[in-house]
C-alpha cells in the first residue's frame, strides 16, 4: 500500500505550487455511532484525533458555471480552497466525486478560477492575492451559494483519514480519505480506502449523498439542474424544496 502524501512530496504544477491529489469515498453515517467507531479504530491500532468544527461557503456564478465544470471554490474558516477535476478522471458527483486536485490559497485558487471562466488569469493591477481574487470574483459575479458548518469527529487508520460529519442542515456522512503526491497513486490509495473501510464495517451510501451534494439538492435547483444535465448527478426523485442559493 502507498502513504498518503507529506506536504513535502505534494507534487507541485507549473507555478511552483503545491496542491495535493485528494482520494476519497463516502460512507453511510447512520451504520455505526461516533463512539463505535472509535472503539473500532483503536482497537485496530488506529487513532482518534479530536473534534473540529469548521463552516464553508461555497461560490459560484448565478448560473452554475463552476458547477458545470465540477470545479468548487470555497472558504473554509475563511481560507480559500479549490477544488478541481483530475485531468482523464470522468467519474464525476457535483462536488462529492471521489478524486480531486485540491489547491489551497487565494492566489493558487485565482489562477484556477480564471482558467475555469475562461477569465485572464492574471492583470497585474493587484499585487495582493486576496484583493485580486475578490476582483475577479466581482467582475464574473462569483456570489455564495451555500453555506453550512459541520461538526466532524477525526480518526485515522493504516494511513487513511477517517471523519465523520454532522452538518448544520441536519445531514451526516462518514468520510474515508487518502491523499497522494501523483495521478498514478490514486488505484492504490482508492485500495487502501475499500480496505479501510471494510475493516472498520462501513456501508456504502445509499439514498442519500455527501453535505455539498445534500446541500444541493436540498436548497439549489439551479445547481441541481445544471449538474444533472452534465451527467454529474442523477436526478432527485423527489420535489425540490425551495431555493436558498443565489441563482436558485
Amino acid at each position: 500500500m502507498m502513504a498518503p502524501a507529506s506536504s513535502s512530496d505534494a507534487k507541485t504544477d507549473e507555478n511552483n505550487e503545491a496542491f495535493a491529489i485528494e482520494v476519497e469515498r463516502k460512507y453511510d453515517a447512520s451504520s455505526v455511532s461516533v463512539e463505535t467507531l472509535r472503539e473500532t479504530v483503536e482497537s485496530l491500532g488506529g487513532v482518534t484525533k479530536g473534534v473540529v468544527t469548521f463552516t464553508d461557503v461555497y461560490y459560484d456564478t448565478p448560473d452554475a458555471a463552476l458547477a458545470a465544470k465540477d470545479t468548487w471554490l470555497r472558504t473554509r474558516d475563511g481560507a480559500w480552497e479549490i477544488k478541481v477535476p483530475l485531468q482523464g478522471d470522468e467519474r464525476r458527483s457535483g462536488g462529492e466525486r471521489s478524486v480531486f486536485r485540491e489547491v489551497e490559497g487565494a492566489g493558487p485558487c485565482l489562477r484556477e478560477l480564471s482558467i475555469a471562466l475562461g477569465a485572464d488569469p492574471e492583470d497585474g493591477s493587484s499585487s495582493d492575492d486576496e484583493v485580486a481574487l475578490a476582483a475577479a470574483m466581482a467582475t464574473s459575479r462569483v456570489v455564495p451559494f451555500a453555506e453550512f458548518t459541520t461538526r466532524r469527529a477525526k480518526f485515522e487508520l493504516d494511513g487513511a483519514s477517517v471523519d465523520v460529519d454532522a452538518a448544520s442542515f441536519g445531514h451526516a456522512v462518514c468520510e474515508v480519505e487518502v491523499l497522494c503526491a501523483y495521478a498514478s497513486q490514486v488505484p492504490d490509495a482508492e485500495a487502501k480506502i475499500a480496505y479501510v473501510a471494510q475493516r472498520l464495517g462501513l456501508a456504502p451510501l445509499t439514498d442519500s449523498g455527501g453535505k455539498l451534494e445534500t446541500f444541493i439538492r436540498r436548497n439549489c435547483p439551479t445547481h441541481l439542474r445544471v449538474l444533472v444535465e452534465a451527467g454529474y448527478l442523477k436526478p432527485t426523485p423527489a420535489r425540490a424544496p425551495a431555493s436558498k442559493c443565489a441563482g436558485g
